[in-house]
């Protein structure tokens, strides 16, 4: 099997990746980008409550992405897209600069111990390809239950030019992914934000 943006649901494969807007034919919908969707239905909740706009999930795990598009298929969406392979690669070389109206990144792994901080998803390049992916007054939401990690992910956004909007230890139901629920479960704190791309 090939990587590519665009799967057909009836038959439930994940092909080779495409740049936009050939790919995804935006046309005037807006773009939703979520890294790392895991075992969570969010962006499908999102997609069937927004058909007029386009959702891409992206994630590394082959055995995820296929249960992801089982899930498309079944609930019969047209307007999802999944990306099987390292989101660095769809940010940096297949999202034009202003094309995406929000990114949003779950519980990404905090690698706690120092010596692998390196490894955090979230870093100063990262957060500046975000920045020039996203249109003016799009989004990037995250979440983290990790105190240092929730500390360099606000340093970061901010460092790429976008604005902190809100802050807060609780996560709003529509971002309420497994990680979330199981957080709550337990009674940790975890810290979501909403940083925003101004217009100039």
């Amino acid at each position: 099997m090939r990587n590519r943006f665009q799967f057909d649901p009836a038959e439930v494969r994940v092909e080779t990746a495409a740049p936009l807007p050939a790919a995804l034919d935006l046309g005037s919908r807006d773009l939703h980008v979520e890294i790392g969707f895991g075992k969570d239905i969010r962006t499908l909740r999102e997609a069937e409550a927004h058909p007029d706009a386009l959702f891409l999930g992206v994630e590394i795990s082959r055995k995820k992405v296929v249960k992801f598009c089982q899930k498309v298929a079944r609930a019969g969406l047209r307007n999802v897209r999944a990306y099987l392979g390292d989101a660095r690669h769809v940010v940096r070389e297949l999202l034009p600069p202003g094309s995406v109206a929000s990114f949003t990144i779950l519980f990404p792994d905090p690698w706690p111990k120092r010596r692998h901080h390196k490894h955090r998803w979230i870093q100063d390049d990262t957060a500046a390809l975000l920045a020039a992916a996203l249109r003016d007054g799009g989004q990037v939401i995250v979440a983290t239950d990790h105190d240092g990690y929730a500390a360099q992910i606000e340093r970061c956004l901010r460092g790429a030019g976008l604005s902190l909007e809100e802050k807060r230890e609780e996560v709003p139901e529509a971002d309420r992914s497994l990680f979330a629920q199981r957080f709550e479960r337990l009674g940790e704190t975890v810290t979501w934000m909403r940083a925003q791309r101004r217009a100039p």
